[in-house]
């Protein structure tokens, strides 16, 4: 074999391994690299580590994907844990890729290990490193090991920001674990913050332990403005919504607030419509809106196509074996899905016209129609329509992670009760969109279900059905990144609005 041939069959091997990060030692010799690396087959992710690539793959892309299993393979070598505010991300939720993670570890060693697009990993020596306070957390399907919150809670320094407010106020503390942490390191000062941030968030069954823990190891005065009476804090204990549901509340509340500001005044010189008017535009525009809300979603599908399946027509093609002829019939179905799914959330606002509210009734519902031609050809699993998903997911060409399906049903219940609690329904269907592609519910259809949702709510509304075209893709997806990764909903609020404002 060929030095080529060589490097191309252990990199397929590999690759079959399940294997996508390995170090430079795992690598046949160095021609095989050098090869490798000039054709893009490998990439440099951190010193002496390397990402296995396909060629036609954008390495940011790539990399976000297996970000997770990049920094199990560099810190082999050490005992570490995940600590700090990225170890608060972690237990708030957070499954993505972070800027600068933080790892403590036992081995005597300080450092900065530099990896790609400016991302790092900060590893500090940590004198009273203890296993004991230690927990294997599940992280875009990888076990990590993170800090438990109660150490998290007393080493975290930066108290101001929104991701230590939900995981102080979404956490339950085991009050035996912080006394025994703080009886090894007593820092008052810190504790003070710690118990003024508690009450901030509503945490006054924490703050009387706090209290108590503070003076009993705390050997010279720390004033205190306020006493919390011990009796009303033990009558009424916290109602605990888990952070990740409080960052999402908060986040929605902040959204609704920018879009409200930013736009009101377009939204409300918007035409509204008679019922009548509302339906006979939706179902004039039904067939261009399945072929670009289905070719979005990357089917390979023609106006032509759908047109002839919609109007009852067989295709001619219809026969055939092979993975061509399953694409085929995939994508039919598809477009057929989409269609019933069009007319049940057509025939929903009818139902409930001037009425704009979400369910998850309405949600799952309109998720059956979307497959349910998929599961009658056999292509698609029934089980898949009966709930969320149960296994992590990746939105392809999105560095943002969606949360793990164990959060599903407390993310789910919020997603109803906050969508329903926005007033204006132009900012509600934005929001419900967003936030529905936000929470990835199910394995598949997302995106088409998000846009079924918000046109249902501009509907039922008296706003017209309005339709993102493929050749908005860009614009489209870049909106619905940019509030994900930057915290920013103008773009995709813009986007909206635009379209609202053509069609109106």
């Amino acid at each position: 074999m060929t030095i080529k041939e060589k490097a191309l069959h252990w990199w397929a091997g590999t690759i079959k391994d399940g294997k996508n990060v390995v170090s430079g030692a795992e690598i046949p010799d160095q021609r095989q690299r050098a090869f490798l690396f000039k054709q893009k087959f490998i990439y440099g992710v951190a010193r002496g580590y390397w990402l296995l690539n396909r060629p036609e793959d954008d390495i940011d892309e790539v990399f976000p994907l297996v970000y997770w299993e990049i920094i199990d393979a560099v810190l082999a070598r050490y005992t570490w844990s995940v600590s700090g505010l990225p170890a608060a991300v972690i237990l708030n939720g957070g499954q993505g890729a972070q800027k600068e993670l933080i790892v403590g570890t036992k081995e005597k060693t300080n450092w900065k290990l530099p990896l790609i697009d400016d991302f790092s990993i900060s590893i500090r020596y940590e004198p009273h490193f203890d296993e004991r306070f230690i927990k294997q957390t599940k992280v875009a399907n990888r076990e990590i090991p993170v800090d438990i919150p109660e150490k998290v809670f007393i080493d975290i320094n930066k108290l101001d920001l929104p991701e230590t407010r939900n995981f102080i106020a979404g956490t339950d503390f085991d009050l035996r674990k912080l006394e025994a942490l703080y009886s090894k390191n007593p820092k008052p000062i810190v504790f003070k913050r710690l118990i003024d941030m508690s009450k901030n968030t509503g945490r006054l069954d924490l703050v009387t332990g706090l209290e108590r823990i503070m003076d009993t190891y705390t050997h010279y005065s720390v004033g205190r403005k306020e006493k919390v009476n011990v009796v009303v804090a033990a009558k009424k204990p916290a109602i605990l919504k888990p952070p990740w549901v409080l960052r999402q509340e908060q986040q929605i509340n902040k959204f609704e607030e920018v879009l409200e500001k930013k736009f009101e005044p377009e939204i409300r010189s918007l035409k509204k419509y008679p019922l009548h008017k509302l339906l006979k535009q939706a179902k004039e525009h039904k067939k261009y809106d399945t072929y670009h809300s289905t070719s979005l979603e990357g089917y390979q599908i023609t106006p032509e196509e759908v047109n002839a399946l919609l109007s009852g027509e067989i295709p001619k093609d219809v026969q055939g074996q092979g993975d061509a002829y399953l694409e085929k019939i995939k994508n039919r179905m598809a477009i057929l899905g989409y269609s019933g799914a069009f007319d049940f959330i057509l025939e929903e606002a009818q139902t409930n016209f001037k009425h704009p509210a979400v369910s998850q009734k309405l949600i799952k519902d309109a998720y059956y129609q979307l497959f349910k031609p998929s599961v009658d050809a056999e292509i698609v699993d029934s089980w898949m329509l009966v709930d969320y998903r149960n296994v992590p997911v990746f939105i392809r060409g999105a560095s943002y992670v969606p949360p793990s399906y164990e959060k599903l049903p407390e993310l789910m219940a919020s997603f109803e009760a906050i969508i329903n609690k926005i007033e204006n329904p132009v900012i509600k269907a934005i929001l419900a969109h967003y936030l529905f592609v936000t929470i990835h519910p199910y394995i598949d259809g997302n995106g088409r279900t998000a846009r079924l949702l918000m046109n249902y709510l501009l509907v039922v509304s008296g706003y017209p059905w309005i339709t993102t075209r493929a050749d908005q893709r860009f614009e489209y997806f870049k909106g619905l990144n940019v509030a994900n990764l930057e915290d920013d909903i103008i773009p995709f609020g813009k986007f909206i609005v635009g379209m609202l404002k053509s069609v109106g």
